[in-house]
């Protein structure tokens, strides 16, 4: 008899939503309920007063609740926009992804809350909020430019589309029907975590990052959890768990496959620069010995950031044969790195998703060092000064490199398995495409400031600007944006700049090693 009253309970609640929902519609129409409809409604009501009044309370109490959290993200939007008016500079903000928290993904509560928090700055912040409906475009443009990829856009690809400030974004949840919103926000130029806050229809929590350091660390660690799966932009915590694929993995022709043995079969390639092999202690672990020489670094055929082609002397150094591996990568405890679309999860697959600080920390972690720029093309080059290691002829790329031509272009989207492809002449393998490789140097936009300094062979540097520091990525990758995946993307000459957090699926690394003195 219980179990049939819920019931009856359940239905007539239905009922009530139904009606409530009908008559606001009417009102909003501006038309006026019939006399039998009236009648309906009012017997309807008088009954479940007489036979159901905890139901009745049970709808009060809802639409209560509804009220309160409605009242609080008032007052959060109120805060968030005393923020936005209170910086040293005109800011826009942009409100993408209130996840849910369980599933880490979009669902139909966070169309709804985007729109509410949305709408709600909007009304205090017309000129420096981006509307809602921008952010449906953006999405509907996304996926009618990329109709191959089959899941939503990273964050980050909408937050960049709206050349946005600051994001609000975050995470939502429903525990004993309370919904509440964690919600983060982030300068977009620095991704720095400037606030976070947690609303909910029974309390809200809010706390300046400065003040609470135990709601910081709690927030902070739930922030990191959802983009270590979801965005490549912001920092994360310590994850070597590694997600199931986003797409089919792609079968290599077993011609250019290699064992997938987990380590390095093999001792050094002996890399010669000139005839005679100057004498070295040996190392093992997969690196090449490049021997010292001088090279014409950049182009004057080239974009204007590789001008002039100057005259550079390396000195002697230990270069990896391939890209670092996820293998390699997970036996780094320290290191963390975040995941997105076109992840690369099998062992000898590069790593991608590392930002710089985290590449330079494995490679530290091997007692190593990512490669200056100028060692990073002296090896690409293998003693060429043409477009390629092997020249100018572009029909070869494809024995050499994982690129557009191959991979995006046949349907097959992703890094590729290392040293799948040919080597250089001096026996590196994808220093061309499968994907872009972090060096040491900040990027500066020409050489002339330091090409003719006596000593560039570690040319290092300083930022331009210290907010917003650039590092070099080379090398090109198979395909992507920022024409990476072209032939004009892969040649040794190319420069590619990177705020140094940036995490993405086109970028990885290799490592290097000084050459060890003699006792």
């Amino acid at each position: 008899m219980t179990h049939n009253k819920r019931q009856i309970k359940i239905v007539i609640l239905q009922i009530i939503q139904n009606i409530n929902e009908k008559c606001k519609k009417e009102l909003w129409l501006g038309k006026i309920m019939s006399q039998s409809t009236f009648s309906v409604v009012f017997h309807s009501i008088i009954f479940l007063f007489i036979a159901f009044p905890e139901v009745v309370n049970a709808v009060q109490t809802q639409d209560q609740l509804v009220a309160n959290f409605d009242s609080k993200l008032e007052i959060t939007t109120d805060n968030i926009a005393a923020r936005v008016l209170g910086s040293k500079k005109r800011v826009v903000i942009t409100v993408i992804d209130l996840f849910n928290h369980e599933t880490q993904e979009r669902d139909t509560q966070t169309d709804l809350l985007e729109e509410k928090f949305t709408d709600s700055l909007y009304k205090k912040l017309p000129d420096q909020v981006v509307p809602y409906f921008e952010i449906v475009y953006l999405r509907l443009e996304w996926r009618s430019t990329f109709p191959e990829i089959k899941h939503d856009p990273l964050t980050e690809d909408i937050a960049k589309l709206t050349n946005a400030d600051w994001l609000l974004t975050g995470t939502h949840q429903t525990n004993d029907g309370l919904l509440s919103v964690s919600l983060e926000l982030y300068d977009l130029k620095s991704g720095d975590l400037l606030w976070q806050t947690v609303v909910g229809m029974d309390s809200t929590i809010e706390n300046d990052l400065e003040k609470n350091a135990q709601l910081e660390n709690g927030l902070e660690e739930e922030v990191a959890q959802k983009f270590e799966q979801n965005s490549s932009l912001f920092p994360t915590q310590n994850d070597t768990q590694l997600p199931s694929p986003l797409f089919p993995q792609i079968t290599q022709d077993p011609a250019l496959e290699q064992k997938k043995t987990g380590e390095y079969e093999g001792n050094i390639v002996s890399a010669l620069m000139i005839e005679t092999v100057k004498e070295r202690q040996e190392y093992s672990d997969g690196m090449v010995f490049i021997n010292e020489g001088e090279f014409l670094m950049g182009s004057d055929l080239g974009d204007e950031d590789e001008l002039p082609d100057h005259l550079v002397f390396v000195k002697s150094f230990y270069l990896d044969q391939h890209e670092v591996t996820n293998a390699d990568y997970s036996k780094c405890v320290e290191c963390t790195r975040g995941h997105g679309g076109f992840d690369t999860i099998e062992p000898q697959q590069p790593v991608v998703y590392v930002d710089w600080k985290n590449a330079d920390a494995f490679c530290q972690f091997q007692n190593k060092r990512l490669p200056t720029e100028s060692e990073w093309e002296y090896a690409a080059r293998a003693g060429s000064e043409e477009k390629y290691s092997f020249g100018d002829n572009i029909s070869l790329l494809e024995t050499y490199a994982w690129l557009k031509t191959n991979t995006v272009d046949k349907g097959l989207w992703g890094a590729k398995t290392v040293s799948s492809k040919k080597a250089n002449n001096w026996g590196l393998h994808d220093l061309y495409g499968n994907v872009m490789e972090w060096v040491q140097n900040y990027y500066k936009p020409n050489y002339f400031a330091y090409v003719r300094q006596s000593d560039n062979s570690n040319d290092l540097n300083v930022p331009e600007n210290e907010e917003y520091p650039l590092r070099v990525v080379r090398g090109g990758a198979w395909g992507g944006l920022h024409g990476a995946g072209t032939p004009e993307g892969l040649r040794s000459a190319k420069r590619y700049a990177f705020v140094e957090w940036t995490r993405s699926f086109q970028i990885g690394f290799r490592c290097a090693m000084d050459i060890p003195e003699k006792n």
